[in-house]
């Protein structure tokens, strides 16, 4: 108002009303800023941009993992089956996955585990020692045994950078992902089989060349002797026994997330259709650690529903089936005494007739030869597992490092302990994969590149969240983790 206003008037300007702050009104800030000027942090200052730029980079650094962990996954499964003809079948896994690890290592994502370099070279230092010996001494072992077990190993020493661990949970939904689509080509197998409208036909083997795939696997095995209906193995895998157990991991890894607990379901019903023992047993051993940890109330709610899912199985047609097998092992010849019985026994044997044999072992590879041997002898497939092998093969002490380097790089520390006891038991009891690729390495998306603390993943600021100014340019979660990272 001008002065001249004024005099004619008599009035005064107005001073400016400020309104006390009370509750649900913020008082106003005294600020020098010119109208219309971003407030500090806010959009188009140099922090906002800052803060964008960072979240940009972190959703290109979990894309990447991702895609990594996805390569891994389809690796594992999609082909299993596949190897290099390089004299003995190399696991097409191995290159696959050196791939993936070479690509996360490229871009800063990964890094070596101080504590799971040492126990490696321990290990793999001891055991190349008493291979050597018998290769010198004995004249037995395989020095192409050895070195593919000191390479495929090398990779439990790795681990994801720790910014990237909180992707655990969405690396643990697209295993079970792929397994689900899996899962239901296993039923679907079966179904088709029972009800006439299909018989079996192993496509992988009719398309891919045979130099191309897995020999001396049992992947086409009837439901029992005579049977036309092949157990179900959803074609990529090299067993159904293999798929059997996979199917478990998937079913104890949704457990352990408690997400979509429908798909235990399907991973059951699928697991049925394998009608194999292997994958309960790897399921069982899952479900004692998952109890142990969670306590009466969890096992008690495990165990009814685990009883009704029992005695659904024993309901349908392959029930007879099942039932029939859960006395094998004590009975002579039969799947389950070849696999559980005979190879102890044998290794029991030996160490009685060569105590040597307990401290160094036979040689690297010798396993194989010896179940060739008694397979031409009396038709007998005794299969020894991963843990009698490694014994076997290496020695006492030596395993017990092995099994020290399994602890520290794949159980101690793990986001989710229950899914890697379970993994460890599969290659060590009811698999003979410490040197299959194509199946030993399933501990690496499930427990051991993420193993360790999980580092706090910073939330974007109010004006970045959507209904607040400009919004988010990627979508945004926080995990909350217990103060080691671990889940239950």
């Amino acid at each position: 108002m001008s002065e001249a206003l004024q005099r004619r008037t008599g009035l005064r300007p107005a001073a400016p009303t400020v309104r006390p702050a009370g509750p649900g009104v913020p008082r106003p800030a005294a600020t020098g800023a010119p109208r219309g000027a971003a407030p500090a942090g806010g959009p188009g200052t140099p922090d906002h941009h800052e803060d964008r730029a960072h979240r940009r980079t972190t959703s290109t650094a979990d894309a990447r993992v991702m895609v990594a962990m996805t390569v891994v996954i389809v690796s594992l499964t999609v082909v299993q089956r596949l190897a290099l003809p390089l004299g003995s079948p190399v696991p097409v896994t191995i290159p696959i996955v050196a791939a993936a690890l070479g690509y996360l290592a490229y871009h800063g994502l990964l890094r070596e585990d101080g504590a799971s370099v040492r126990t490696y070279l321990l290990a793999m230092g001891t055991l190349s020692v008493f291979a050597l010996v018998d290769i010198a001494w004995r004249g037995t072992g395989s020095l192409t045994s050895l070195l593919l077990l000191v390479v495929t190993w090398a990779a439990l020493c790795f681990r994801v950078d720790e910014r990237r661990r909180h992707l655990f949970p969405r690396v643990q939904q697209r295993f079970e992902t792929f397994m689900l689509v899996f899962a239901v080509l296993g039923i679907v197998q079966m179904l088709a089989q029972f009800s006439g409208a299909w018989s079996y036909t192993d496509y992988v083997r009719e398309i891919v060349p045979p130099d191309l795939v897995f020999q001396g696997y049992n992947t086409s095995y009837p439901i029992e002797y005579g049977s036309p209906v092949i157990k179900a193995n959803a074609f990529v895998f090299v067993e159904p026994s293999v798929f059997s157990q996979f199917l478990a991991l998937a079913l104890l890894s949704t457990l352990s997330r408690g997400r979509q607990l429908w798909r235990v379901a399907v991973f059951g019903v699928a697991l049925v259709c394998t009608v194999t023992g292997t994958g309960f047993m790897v399921l069982g051993f899952g479900l004692l650690v998952l109890a142990v940890r969670r306590g009466g109330l969890w096992a008690a709610r495990a165990a009814v529903v685990l009883a009704v899912g029992v005695v659904a199985a024993l309901l349908s047609p392959i029930g007879p089936i099942l039932l029939s097998r859960t006395g094998e092992a004590g009975q002579s010849n039969s799947s389950g005494s070849l696999r559980f019985v005979q190879p102890y026994e044998y290794l029991l044997q030996r160490w009685s007739d060569d105590p040597w044999s307990l401290l160094t072992g036979l040689g690297p590879g010798m396993a194989d030869r010896i179940s060739d041997a008694i397979f031409a002898r009396s038709g007998l497939p005794i299969s020894f597992a991963g843990g009698a092998k490694m014994v076997l093969e290496y020695g006492l002490p030596a395993s017990v490092l092995v099994g020290a380097l399994l602890y520290v790089a794949v159980v101690r520390r793990s986001p989710a302990p229950a899914v890697a006891l379970a993994a460890v038991f599969l290659n060590a009891v009811t698999s003979s994969s410490f040197l299959a690729a194509n199946i030993f390495y399933v501990v690496l998306p499930m427990a051991v590149l993420f193993a360790g603390r999980t580092a706090a993943v910073p939330a974007p600021s109010p004006a970045d969240r959507p209904g607040f100014g400009t919004a988010p340019s990627i979508p945004w979660t926080v995990v909350p983790t217990s103060p080691t990272g671990a889940t239950r």
